[in-house]
């Protein structure tokens, strides 16, 4: 057993609850397994050696402070990953469980490259089921901080259910101020007709921040999200988009940062399990310092999912010799009546447009800010609301 899985997994560290059968499970496949490597393809750009230097803090954090937005919303807070549930005032509409074992022994999470997801389902110490049942005229944020000082492994698990019919804004505000261990599973169920527009906004600090999130599109439904990632020093974000059903939509928008000592790495998926099924993804690095930023989209059209339609596109800019980018765009088709295309460039700020704001008397850096700034934005310029989409566009304007 590596010193890394006795550290995590061992015997020890499973809590006691009534979940002890699934946690024991989930144990086992992990110690089965072990941890990715960088022979395991999905993790070959992005080693754990972070990981493997740190011993992990069993204290208590203190807590941890949380900036609002600057628009009305409903702010649930997941201080150091826990959220207090003696101190909810929840609208009409919005309702919050304990998880259920249902879904816990539905749990698969394959091999290797599944091991952060096992290591949750072992470990986690507060499951939530957050259930959205009509339609909110504020958006909801599901902020998850972390304070100076925090050096624990903490596991979130979280179940969102949005109801039929039903739209809603979800917010996942992930900041980070510590040198610790963020594990995080989110699952996402919409139901027929449903929308949920979700914005992933997350950077700082010194933790690793490992986030697996799977989303079920039923008929009709649509689900868009729009991520902004400022950087961390080391950050891994898996994110399955199943398309259930016909006239299931799945969007993803994004852009990643990356300066250095920090590592970003993307792998998204979107399955077309039926035809008459669309989606599009537009994803985007910019690499500074030595930063290392990874993305791999992977749009795979199973059999018998005729009439589906898909694009998938990647631009990269890197701002330094030492920043490295690896991208890869993948389609997988196994339909004949399908359209779909994909692209990837790397390139770097444009010299002419460089010298066209320069002639113009902008001195170099703001003409650099410009140029960073407008790659940067086009991702998020589709965002809903308008506030929220303001809000994020200034974060981004404060990270550059």
């Amino acid at each position: 057993m590596s010193a890394l899985l006795e550290r995590l997994a061992g015997e020890q560290q499973l809590p006691t609850d009534d979940f002890g059968d699934i946690r024991r499970r989930a144990q086992a496949a992990l110690m089965q397994h072990g941890f990715p490597d960088l022979k395991t393809e999905d993790w070959k750009y992005t080693p754990l050696k972070l990981l493997e230097k740190r011993e992990f803090s069993a204290e208590q954090a203190a807590s941890s402070a949380l900036r609002e937005p600057g628009f009305k919303a409903v702010v649930l807070h997941f201080d150091n990953g826990l959220l207090n549930l003696d101190d909810l005032d929840l609208p009409a509409g919005l309702r919050i469980e304990p998880i259920g074992r249902e879904s816990l022994e539905r749990a698969d999470y394959g091999d290797r490259a599944g091991a952060f997801a096992w290591l949750n389902l072992a470990r986690f110490e507060q499951g939530l089921r957050l259930v959205i049942e009509s339609d909110q005229d504020r958006p909801l944020v599901l902020a998850l901080t972390t304070a100076e000082g925090f050096a624990a492994d903490v596991h979130p698990r979280l179940e969102v259910e949005v109801a039929e019919g039903v739209s809603a804004t979800l917010i996942d505000y992930q900041y980070d101020a510590g040198a610790g261990l963020v594990n995080r599973v989110t699952d996402v169920e919409l139901a027929r007709g449903a929308r949920l527009n979700h914005v992933i906004r997350r950077g700082g600090g010194d933790s690793a921040w490992i986030e697996r999130t799977v989303v079920n599109v039923n008929d009709e439904a649509d689900y868009r999200v729009h991520v902004l990632d400022c950087g961390g020093r080391l950050t891994r974000q898996d994110l399955r988009v199943h398309l259930l059903a016909e006239g299931a939509n799945g969007e993803i928008d994004g852009i990643g940062l990356v300066d250095t000592r920090q590592h970003i790495d993307y792998h998204t998926a979107i399955e077309h399990k039926v035809g008459h099924t669309n989606s599009r993804e537009s994803f985007r690095l910019l690499g500074d310092g030595s930063g290392v930023g990874v993305f791999n989209g992977r749009i795979h059209i199973h059999k018998g999912a005729d009439d589906s339609h898909s694009d998938l596109e990647t631009a990269n800019l890197l701002l330094s010799e030492h920043a490295r980018i690896n991208t890869k765009p993948e389609l997988e088709i196994y339909a004949e009546e399908v359209t779909a295309s994909h692209g990837a460039t790397i390139g770097q700020l444009d010299d002419d447009a460089m010298f066209y704001l320069r002639s113009r008397g902008i001195p170099a850096d703001a003409a650099g800010a410009l140029l960073k700034y407008g790659f940067a934005a086009a991702p998020l310029e589709g965002t809903e609301p308008v506030e929220v989409k303001d809000w994020l566009l200034e974060e981004l304007q404060r990270a550059l």
